[in-house]
């Protein structure tokens, strides 16, 4: 299904972002779990067994936040490449550039300013309570720290841990020319383009380099996207089954870091990846999910679901301080509704705004780059003497008015 306000907007993947989002949120609250929490850092730690069935069996599924970011870029790839598979699409760096500095930014700020206003507000502190991975964003801000994470281009501190994922977004933002190129080029061999883009997160993932994890998965977004109705053609007649395998193996494949308590093989990202890209294709071109992300539900989450990821983990953890002595199960659900309506809030009066002025910013980019075009083309042309009919006739052609 596309938007009424445009040809290249895919309302169902906005669905799937949502859901990825509420994963990712699930992930942080189950994680906070004094015995759950603590098997991130070891995974022979004592647990019992309904945490052992939510750790190491398919209900991990619910709640792993690791696919849904590997879903997030690769949902980048896919969206910020639409716009350039056009035809006749001309791209305007300057205007792409300016939009999207104030689309990521000003969100990201405005999320830091909460978090660090609540860390003021509620001070983060250790406690047996809760697990030790909820331990490890005991911080108390520096004016260092917080101008190092605005950057969105290094390591995030845990003063709003989510923020680690701008890093490769801002990262892909700046490379998406480059993105745009190699997804438009050799389109007859694009599984060929997305088998190297695995590769090279296999590599990442063997020698721990982040760059090769992650920015790949973007790549694999921009070929999906670029070849989006030739899959759609190839896959419009598998029958249910077909699809029900997909889906199964993607999740599957999404969660093979969690399928045993032994740690998981070297490169096991890339197998993630191709998880991740398995729902994404299961979203394009599955009635049956396409069905789900365009449900009610999956449409508010995606519509606010930058905003829920950007504000839910510094609202859970200032919760679970201060209810935890009562109930740590309670502290989590009122951290959690907290989390929905400060998303709604925060979409309405940081995230929609700074779309407007992104929106603006690019418009203003646009004409002042028409201006100049119009000023060059106006100085190359050689004027013609007063009064001539050739003068006259050419003033006249439509073909010559600016």
């Amino acid at each position: 299904m596309l938007s009424k306000s445009g040809q290249t907007r895919v309302t169902q993947l906005d669905g799937l972002r949502g859901i990825a989002a509420l994963l990712v949120v699930a992930c942080h609250v189950v994680s906070t779990l004094p015995g759950i929490g603590g098997v991130f850092s070891n995974r022979a730690v004592d647990l019992n067994t309904a945490e052992t069935w939510a750790v190491f069996s398919p209900l991990h599924i619910l709640w792993n936040g690791t696919p849904a970011v590997h879903v997030f870029f690769v949902l980048s790839g896919f969206v910020l490449v639409l716009p350039f598979t056009r035809p006749g699409a001309v791209p305007s760096w300057a205007q792409y550039y300016a939009k999207r500095f104030f689309r990521l930014y000003l969100p990201a700020w405005a999320s830091l300013a909460v978090a660090v206003a609540l860390i003021a507000l509620i001070p983060r502190t250790a406690s047996p309570l809760q697990s030790a991975w909820a331990d490890m964003y005991v911080v108390n801000p520096t004016v260092v720290q917080v101008l190092k994470d605005g950057l969105l281009m290094l390591n995030a501190s845990t003063i709003n841990t989510p923020l680690w994922s701008l890093k490769w977004e801002v990262a892909f933002s700046l490379l998406l020319p480059a993105y745009v190129f190699l997804a438009l080029r050799w389109r007859r061999v694009w599984f060929v383009k997305i088998g190297l883009a695995l590769l090279l997160a296999a590599v990442g993932g063997v020698h721990h380099m982040d760059a090769l994890i992650y920015l790949p998965i973007f790549a694999i977004g921009a070929v999906l996207g670029v070849e989006r109705e030739r899959i759609r053609n190839l896959t419009r007649s598998w029958p249910r089954g077909a699809w029900f395998l997909v889906a199964a193996v993607g999740l599957f494949l999404a969660n093979a870091e969690w399928v045993s308590r032994e740690e998981p093989i070297p490169g096991v990202e890339a197998l993630v990846t191709v998880g991740a890209a398995l729902i994404v294709l299961l979203f394009v071109s599955c009635g049956a999910a396409k069905r789900l992300g365009d449900s009610a539900a999956a449409q508010w989450l995606g519509r606010v679901s930058f905003s829920f990821y950007l504000v839910h983990l510094p609202i859970i953890l200032a919760g679970v301080t201060l209810f935890r002595s009562v109930s740590l199960p309670l502290a989590l659900a009122i951290s959690v509704a907290a989390s929905f309506a400060a998303a709604e809030l925060f979409y309405r009066y940081v995230e929609q705004p700074a779309h407007r002025l992104s929106m603006a910013v690019g418009r203003a980019v646009g004409r002042r780059i028409r201006q100049n075009d119009d000023g060059r083309d106006a100085a190359s042309r050689v004027p013609t003497p007063a009064g001539t009919r050739v003068g006259a006739m050419a003033e006249a052609a439509p073909g010559r008015r600016r």
